[in-house]
């Protein structure tokens, strides 16, 4: 049977936009054209795109190729991490998925940031029927960047931007993947990812949440069923000893007071477990967002190369603190200060400065993003 969705896809677009271009008098006319999404989707947008509204994930890919064109903002953030967006951004109203907010912003199409498959696909087509708006998918897949930078460059029209990020991602990202195809099983190291407030929470490989983990040639050691969405499978200490992994690498949905990672420190049980109690632990970083999975946007890029670089560096050799600056002026426009480079990389308010980070969100946002 047909899906009415697909239908009203090229039909709904069309007529708002003829309706709009009729406009005061009848005399305004909106020229459109034809362009296909990552999904193989082909959608009528308007030839000149002006206003653009993304999902929550694809917020941060959007700010590198067009902030000036974002009419939303989806992700919190804590005071420290504010400065190093731009005041255009953080002036942006909230909205996060319904159509009503969408529709009251007025973009003229909708990014949707995220895996494409047959649902992902239809959620894509209801929300273009129920907002009249044409959705472009792009495929949050860590091996697609270049086409994803790609495909909306040549959407917003900005491919010279575009390019220099594919650039980026040649340089410095797919070395990662490459090299760690070449990592013998019995060298790769051995990664336990701690969730929720104890740690006790973690998601398995084949989530996106923890992917990074085996894009980079280390070995998830959570054996638990995989929970779409959120995730966050939970776990007891007897499973994680039992594991017993080479290193523990802490989430960063807790905020800025570094809980799960105090909680894991200070906890006589946790410290049963070797690599606790050999400081084999480690904050993931999260300026402005978290650099693994929450949201699994392109800011991913930064905790493969920092990941990469603590479980190998003999074999990445990766210069960090370079990676990161050309990082942050590409993908957030932003010059850091040798300062805020420290700061980025070794969040660690104690004296015991490790590597790691935390994530910047409100009772209510930290932990829900997908």
């Amino acid at each position: 049977m047909t899906n009415p969705y697909r239908l009203l896809r090229l039909m709904l677009p069309l007529l708002l936009l003829s309706l709009c271009a009729c406009g005061k008098a009848g005399k305004t006319r909106i020229d459109t054209r034809e362009v296909t999404d990552m999904a193989g989707r082909k959608i009528a947008v308007p030839t000149v795109i002006k206003r653009v509204y993304s999902t929550r994930p694809g917020s941060v890919v959007l700010y590198a190729v067009a902030p000036d064109m974002m009419v939303n903002r989806s992700l919190w953030m804590t005071d420290g991490s504010e400065k190093f967006m731009s005041d255009a951004y953080l002036k942006l109203p909230f909205a996060d998925g319904s159509a009503e907010e969408i529709i009251k912003l007025h973009p003229d199409v909708i990014i949707s940031y995220f895996n494409v498959n047959p649902k992902s696909i239809e959620e894509a087509d209801r929300l273009s029927a129920k907002t009249g708006i044409p959705v472009f998918m792009v495929d949050m897949d860590m091996k697609r960047y270049s086409k994803a930078f790609a495909a909306m460059g040549d959407l917003l029209g900005r491919k010279q931007q575009a390019d220099l990020m594919i650039r980026y991602v040649e340089t410095w990202l797919n070395p990662v993947f490459d090299k760690a195809k070449q990592i013998p099983d019995n060298r790769k190291k051995r990664v336990y990812y701690a969730e929720g407030s104890m740690g006790l929470n973690t998601d398995p490989s084949g989530s996106f949440h923890s992917e990074v983990i085996d894009l980079v040639g280390g070995i998830n050691v959570a054996k638990v069923q995989l929970l779409s969405g959120k995730g966050m499978s939970a776990v007891s200490m007897e499973q994680i000893l039992k594991w017993n992994p080479d290193v523990v690498i802490v989430w960063t949905g807790m905020g800025p007071e570094l809980t799960t990672y105090r909680n894991i420190s200070g906890d006589p049980l946790w410290a049963r477990v070797p690599a606790v109690r050999e400081r084999r632990i480690y904050q993931i970083p999260c300026q402005p967002f978290g650099w693994f999975d929450r949201p699994p946007g392109t800011n991913r890029i930064l905790g493969a190369i920092w990941l990469a670089n603590l479980l190998y560096p003999e074999v990445y050799q990766i210069d960090q603190e370079r990676a990161a600056k050309e990082y942050f002026n590409l993908f957030f426009h932003r010059d850091l200060s040798d300062a805020e480079l420290r700061e980025v990389l070794n969040p660690h308010p104690s004296a015991d400065s490790r590597k790691g980070q935390i994530d910047n969100k409100p009772e209510g946002h930290h932990e829900t993003s997908r």
